[in-house]
């Protein structure tokens, strides 16, 4: 019973994962609901997640506070936005900080700020806050510490009340006074800025804390001695440039017993007027009007220890100008115009580390006896230094001196201490092999922008084993490659001493502009690679031999080829040219032949009647053409004109026979004999005309001409040889066209004919023999194509 007991207890204790998830899903989801117990602000960036927990809203151009910002949030970000007023529901904030509400339009703060008692930061910069009383609820932030107020037109700071802010920044309002009740309300107040106000008096303001004032920027006149009585915690005062401030006079001069630190810069003082603050460690009066310094000005100030001078006008010091100083560490005597310091200025000032001579008009540096470890003399006018100028300083690290006119460094300077040695922009042209012989500390050096033009001699730095800087950019180097090898080598090896593409040729003209290393870089590696490398270059060079010899071979053999083809190709066209001049040659001889074939094949020309006397040779006979038809069927057609090749209106048109032609009558046997030969020597003539006419190819009107001239040639041979024989004939009657039309018979066998009464029929149109063409039958209509006569 007992043991089931323990079971069942043991069964109501033991939580499944099941249940043990139920529970943690439980607790995360009440601590996201007590972390953010509202969503994120429109237009606004949350960052819940991390500490400080943030709300960023800023720059969003917001006219209304936002609702629903968690209450949670620390930093609440509201700047740069245009908010009038602040509602009461920031109460509700109780976790926040840090309130930003800097440069917006607000005029005052809401009456209850009760509930925001964590809040130590509040930021108002910028705003239109007129008065104070608009913002009197601050009162009510019991945490607040720090208070921003600035640019905002408020005229003055009486009844603002804090019993914990420590920090208020009230610059750039409009507060002209601070008067004794200014800051009576604020208890815990340590940090004040009136910076930028047009402030001129402070009467008799009283703040126990306040240990921190700033008004610079303001209006300030004279101040009264006592004028900072009121603030007996104050350290630090800044009055910078307050054109028109005066605190010390011949009579009287501004006191503190506590006041430690003093910015009087851009006050136009003449006069440090220092000895009415025995707690000063810390003087800044650069940029007045100090001409002078009188003996022991600063004795009484023994814990000063950081001394601002520069920009002055300082002609002169003496030799017991800083005496009583035995705290200071910085000197700036920079920008003034001092010529000679005497070497012991400075001799009392045993802690001093830092001495700034800058930018002065100094001729020579003395052998100055101070424990400075600093020492700044550049851009100065100095030409010429001792080589003891560092003998009595025991201490010196550093020394500058840029920007002046040394045109040759001591030799045998001597510092066992000196690590930094800056020379840039002078005139130095050389560099003597003992000059740092006797800095065995130096460390880095700067040669930089003078006008070394030859090799420095590593030699120089033999006893420098800690220099590990050596600046030589900007000076006009020969490079003579020879002589800058071993500097080359001296300032590269590792660890390089300077940086290699700083160092660059200036002559000669050929390599002006190229570093060191480019302009010497075939020479200073010509033997090394003649050494190490022989071998590799006479196979490389033996190896380019054989590929040019390769390439000229095979680029020769391949212009051969070329000109090979090239000097066929010629030949094929030449040999083309010639068979194409050849095929053309027999072409034309085919030509000759054939028209000499023809020519030598035309038949003779037919005989005109007048000239048919006798009966034809033997030759004639057989030159003479095949006759179509026996004589007798010629004599029927000559008699009866029975056979017609013409149409029907020919038929009509020549329907009247011809008559036959009178008979000439017979001449004697001379006169036959000398007709036969004109008659043979006329037919040689009209052969060898032909001839001709058969190479030259005359006009049309060219060859009618001709043949009608051979006809009247014919003609009156015939008429002269009947003159001269005298024969009785009676010479026919010249024919009309008409009645020429009218006779002429056309009949159509195989072509030829022999009838001689039709040899007059017709003009002729060239000397060869006429030749009767078969004519097409002519249609009913009566039209017929014109006969053209062609040379056969």
């Amino acid at each position: 019973m007992r043991s089931h007991t323990i079971a069942e207890n043991m069964k109501y204790r033991i939580m499944t994962p099941r249940d043990l998830l139920c529970l943690l899903a439980t607790y995360l989801g009440i601590f996201s609901i007590a972390l953010c117990q509202s969503t994120c602000p429109t237009r606004c960036l949350c960052y819940l997640s991390q500490l400080p927990r943030t709300i960023t809203c800023s720059k969003q151009g917001l006219e209304v506070f936002p609702e629903n910002i968690s209450d949670v949030v620390q930093e609440l970000n509201l700047s740069n936005n245009l908010l009038t007023n602040v509602t009461d529901d920031i109460n509700r904030l109780i976790d926040l900080r840090i309130l930003k509400l800097a440069r917006n339009k607000l005029t005052s703060l809401p009456e209850d700020l009760s509930s925001l008692n964590s809040l130590q930061t509040l930021d108002l910069t910028a705003n239109n806050i007129k008065h104070i009383v608009d913002v009197r609820s601050i009162v009510q932030l019991s945490s607040l510490t720090v208070l921003y107020l600035s640019r905002n037109p408020l005229s003055k700071l009486e009844g603002l009340m804090s019993a914990s802010i420590r920090a208020l920044d009230a610059s750039h309002c409009e507060i002209r006074e601070l008067t004794n009740t200014s800051l009576d309300d604020l208890p815990e107040l340590t940090m004040l800025t009136l910076m930028g106000n047009p402030l001129k008096d402070i009467n008799k303001t009283w703040s126990p804390k306040l240990e921190w004032l700033d008004m610079s920027d303001c209006l300030l006149n004279y101040l009264r001695p006592d004028t900072f009585n009121g603030f007996p915690a104050l350290e630090e005062l800044r009055l910078s440039n307050n054109p028109t401030l005066v605190y010390s006079t011949r009579n009287s001069t501004l006191t503190h017993s506590k006041l430690k630190t003093l910015d009087v810069s851009k006050c136009n003082l003449d006069r440090p007027g220092l000895h009415g603050l025995p707690s000063l460690t810390q003087a800044r009066l650069s940029r007045n009007m100090i001409h002078m310094l009188p003996d022991r000005i600063f004795a009484k100030n023994r814990k000063l220890g950081f001394l601002y001078l520069n920009a002055n006008g300082i002609e002169k010091l003496n030799m017991s100008t800083f005496e009583g100083l035995v705290k200071l560490q910085v000197l700036d005597l920079s920008a003034n115009y001092l010529e000679v310091i005497h070497p012991l200025t400075f001799h009392e000032n045993v802690e001093l580390k830092v001495l700034n001579l800058s930018y002065n008009v100094l001729y020579e540096l003395p052998s100055l006896m101070s424990t400075v470890t600093t020492l700044d003399a550049s851009s100065n006018l100095i030409s010429d230094l001792d080589e003891n100028f560092l003998a009595n300083m025991p201490k010196i690290r550093s020394v500058i001196l840029n920007n002046n006119q040394l045109q040759k460094f001591p030799s045998k300077l001597k510092s066992t201490s000196l690590k930094n040695l800056d020379l840039r922009r002078n005139r130095l042209v050389e560099v003597c092999n003992d000059t740092f012989l006797e800095l065995p500390q130096l460390l880095r050096i700067d040669l930089s922008g003078n006008r070394l033009t030859e090799a420095i001699n590593p030699e120089i730095f033999r006893n420098n084993p800690d220099l590990n800087t050596i600046k030589l950019e900007d000076n006009p180097w020969r490079c003579d490659c020879i002589d800058l090898y071993l500097t080359y080598s001296f300032l590269t090896e590792p660890p390089a001493k300077t940086v290699d593409q700083s160092l660059l040729c200036q002559s000669p003209s050929n390599v002006s502009g190229y570093t060191w290393h480019t302009a010497c870089f075939n020479i200073w590696n010509k033997s090394l690679y003649y050494n190490k490398d022989r071998t590799w270059g006479f196979v490389m060079i033996v190896l380019l031999t054989i590929v040019v010899l390769s390439g000229s071979f095979i680029s020769i053999r391949h212009m051969m080829r070329i000109k090979r083809r090239a000097i066929e190709q010629r030949q094929q066209l030449e040999t083309l040219r010639l068979l194409s001049q050849r095929r053309n040659q027999i072409a034309q001889q085919q030509q000759q032949q054939q028209q000499q074939e023809h020519i030598e094949h035309v038949p003779e020309p037919r005989i005109h009647p007048l000239e048919l006397i006798g009966p034809p040779s033997y030759e004639e006979a057989i030159q003479m053409p095949r006759l179509a038809r026996s004589l007798d069927n010629l004599d029927e057609i000559s008699e009866t004109t029975s056979v017609r090749v013409m149409g029907s209106a020919d038929n009509i048109r020549y329907k009247y026979r011809r008559t036959r032609r009178t008979k000439k009558k017979i001449q004697s046997e001379d006169d036959l004999l000398r007709r036969e030969e004109r008659r043979h020597e006329r037919l040689r003539r009209e052969r060898n005309n032909s001839a001709g006419n058969s190479e030259i190819v005359l006009p049309q009107s060219q060859r009618n001409s001709k043949a009608n001239t051979a006809r009247r040639a014919r003609r009156n041979s015939a008429i002269s040889d009947s003159i001269e024989t005298g024969s009785e004939r009676v010479r026919a009657k010249p024919q009309t066209p008409s009645s020429r039309k009218r006779r002429q018979r056309y009949t159509v066998y195989d072509g030829h004919s022999t009838d001689d009464e039709d040899s007059d029929v017709g003009p002729v149109g060239s000397s060869r023999s006429i030749v009767i063409r078969e004519l097409r039958r002519e249609p009913k209509s009566g039209y017929r194509e014109p006969v053209v006569e062609q040379d056969s």
